[in-house]
């Protein structure tokens, strides 16, 4: 292979988001195919922030897939208002110049890409300034490596900062990425809070007070979405951070709240209880109950010398390590280890009696205490109803203990331990067989090892604010963030107030913010809380049983957002014989008759692989903080991919036939045609580029721009009046 060619790229800007990576895209040529690409063999991204300023330096290396010699264009989309001093390139030691062009001229040549290619792909830049620069001769089966530098200033609300670097140029990889990586080494000149990002899973590793460096990586992947990164400055014990964004027609807005307990105050953490419940019958025997027993070993040696736990063994029997918690002193810890070396598996499962003897441990002290029960089985011993189970351990721990249930396999009841969490203010969760026991249960200790705040209240006045998730709020511990959505009304100032206890005190933080102007568009606002929402309606309807209105908003809301849950998976993929196309098809009664059908028929299913995915899917959106653009669901167990629903900022989109509809018209009809490609195409992105995000989907999409509703495909107006643009974009 030929020796990779280096173009060094300098760019200093000042400006206020992010810039886009760049993109290599071929001249096309007869030899080629139609719309000819280049891979992308890795993207390497390095931060470095200073508050508020920031430096990123890009490093990527394209290849040329094909076995002839390649001409292609690199164009570097400019972020808005980007002030770009310099623009210098080198190939095979030869300086290139670089083409620098305002946003009028960067449109009419993404204009002509799009029309030569037929592809609308680049339109999401549409509205932007680039620079373009030839590179000229890319080898046979070559490789091109292109270095970036820029230089931004942060931006910052209500003491949060963000940072954002689009990483969705990856679509235009003809093959997924071997590598991807961004790291952000990060210093402020206050003590740094919260650090979130809504986009990507990231590690976060706190190098004192005022510095941290956090990583995002993957593999043999291609990133789709931007990636964002936010930072509090924190000035309190205990922080709470908001962000807000607003529908387009401004009536409804939502909001992201980050409670963060103050960097460097892990010293302060209460004392605790901790009991742990664990299931010994015949069914854990093996590779099961030795990740229980290591997990169990973990809780026990991360206890703080100044905690309480409780230890119970059951199987038919309940056999208690003591009769009352006892305090984790090394004797002590040193006993219960030993106890826990002479457990074995065997006999039947008696969860009645065991919860029962944990709620009988509970003191009546102000401790948080916290209960993590785990089975792998259902009730077969004792009382065996699991309504009564539920509602004993209910009566007798009167909220008093955060009870966190884990189910282990396909052999337990979902609506048992999803009640028990559910009703005593803790989480469910659940192992699949392929899944490790141990980190699972050793990730909830080490969470919950040191308490901050218990018992929290979150109050807001002097704006409309309501469903707010999650609900009830769980304790917060250092070493944590708690993402905190909800919805509101109206606009202005409002104040927040936070409660909490801390022992036998009683502690309050006051927050004041504007609802009002200066407020950004942050589309992963609504959609975190819309998957929330939904997790709340899907539990109800599980533990409650349907209704008309639960079933109509359930359906609206995944219609609205792109949301699909296995409970609405045959809204989209066919099951049920009930597609997409379908809901233009049969009226709203007959569609949620056959949605509530269906939703009771799974109802009926509280034990078994599908019941276990489900249960699990609804646990992992109420504590959602990351949005997938692409989605896949767990339909019995297995994972299928939804390739005819695609979500753009929020909102979601449905594939039927070649026709991309946004999610809540589906069964609407269209009152303005625009032809692809045609003047009329171009006007509308002419005034709203944000569009172009939308209608880069396809060659063929119907979306609801202004009170009207549009249809982009192969016919209709060529050019607007301006009446009719008037009626698109009032304002």
């Amino acid at each position: 292979m030929k020796k990779a060619t280096l173009i060094g790229l300098i760019i200093v800007a000042a400006v206020s988001q992010a810039a886009a990576d760049g993109i290599l895209i071929p001249r096309p040529t007869p030899i080629l195919p139609p719309n000819p690409h280049t891979d992308v063999k890795y993207h390497h991204v390095d931060v470095e922030i200073d508050d508020p300023a920031a430096v990123t330096r890009i490093d990527q290396v394209f290849i040329n897939p094909y076995a002839h010699e390649i001409e292609a264009d690199y164009i570097f989309p400019l972020p808005e208002g980007a002030a770009v001093s310099r623009f210098v390139a080198w190939l095979d030691g030869r300086k290139l110049e670089g083409e620098l062009l305002d946003a009028y001229s960067a449109r009419r040549i993404y204009e002509d890409i799009v029309r030569n290619r037929k592809d609308p792909a680049l339109l999401e830049y549409y509205g932007r300034g680039m620079y373009r620069v030839r590179v000229y001769p890319i080898a046979a089966h070559g490789e091109v490596r292109i270095a970036i530098e820029y230089e931004q200033t942060l931006k910052a609300e209500n003491g949060v900062v963000e940072y954002s670097y689009p990483l969705d140029t990856e679509k235009f990889s003809g093959a997924d990425l071997r590598e991807c990586r961004i790291r952000v080494d990060l210093a402020s000149f206050e003590n740094i809070g919260a650090i979130y990002s809504p986009s990507h899973k990231v590690e976060i590793s706190r190098n004192g007070p005022r510095a941290a460096s956090i990583t995002y990586s993957e593999t043999n992947s291609r990133p789709d979405k931007d990636f964002k990164l936010f930072f509090a400055r924190s000035s309190k014990d205990f922080g709470f951070y908001l962000m807000r964004h607003r529908d387009e027609d401004q009536s409804t807005g939502y909001f992201l709240g980050i409670l963060s307990p103050g960097a460097g105050n892990q010293a302060k953490s209460l004392r605790k209880n901790l009991i742990f419940v664990l299931d010994s019958s015949g069914s854990m025997r093996g590779q099961k109950m030795k990740q229980a027993l290591g997990s169990l070993r973990f809780v026990l040696e991360s206890l703080n010398p100044a905690d309480k736990f409780g230890l119970i063994d059951y199987d038919d029997a309940v056999r208690p390590f003591r009769e009352t918690m006892v305090s984790a002193d090394r004797v002590n810890i040193r006993a219960a280890l030993e106890f826990v070396d002479k457990i074995e598996a065997g006999g039947g499962t008696n969860i009645y009696e065991a919860l029962n003897a944990a709620c009988s441990m509970i003191g009546g002290g102000n401790e948080p205490t916290y209960i993590i029960f785990l089975t792998d089985g259902l009730p077969t011993v004792g009382e065996t109803d699991v309504g009564r189970i539920a509602g004993n351990t209910a009566d007798r721990n009167r909220n008093r203990a955060r009870l966190f249930a884990f189910g282990v396999g396909h052999d337990v009841n979902t609506y048992l331990l999803d009640r028990l969490a559910k009703e005593n203010k803790g989480l469910a969760d659940y192992v699949l067989p392929e899944e490790d026991i141990e980190s699972k249960i050793s990730l909830l200790a080490a969470r919950i090892s040191n308490p901050a705040l218990t018992d929290l209240d979150l109050r807001f006045s002097g704006i409309d604010v309501d469903l707010i998730y999650p609900q009830p709020l769980p304790d917060l511990f250092y070493g944590t963030e708690l993402i905190v959505v909800g919805r509101y009304k109206g606009s202005g100032k409002g104040s927040v107030t936070l409660r909490g206890n801390r022992g036998d005190k009683q502690v309050g933080y006051d927050y004041a913010f504007d609802f009002g102007a200066g407020i950004g568009k942050r589309d992963f606002i609504p959609l975190i809380w819309a998957n929330r929402r939904i997790a709340y309606l899907l539990e109800q309807i599980k533990i409650h049983g349907s209704s008309p209105e639960l079933i109509t908003e359930l359906i609206e809301l995944s219609k609205k957002y792109g949301i699909v849950t296995e409970y609405t998976s045959f809204l989209v993929t066919g099951d049920e014989n009930l597609r997409a196309e379908q809901y233009q098809l049969l009226p709203p009664a007959v569609v949620g008759n056959r949605v509530r059908d269906g939703i009771d028929k799974f109802l009926v299913e509280s034990v078994g692989r599908g019941s276990v995915a489900r249960s699990k899917s609804v646990q992992e959106m109420k504590t959602l903080e990351q949005v997938a653009t692409h989605d896949a669901i767990n339909i019995g167990g297995e994972t299928r991919e939804i390739g005819n629903m695609k979500r753009v900022g929020a909102r979601g989109f449905f594939l039927q036939g070649a026709l991309w509809v946004q999610g809540d018209l589906v069964g609407d009809q269209c009152d303005l045609k625009i032809r692809r490609f045609s003047r009329a195409y171009f006007q509308i992105l002419e005034r709203d580029p944000e569009l172009g995000k939308y209608l880069s989907l396809g060659s063929q999409v119907r979306l609801k721009i202004g009170g009207r509703i549009v249809q982009i495909d192969e016919s209709g107006e060529e050019t607007l009046s301006e009446d009719q643009l008037m009626s698109l974009f009032p304002n």
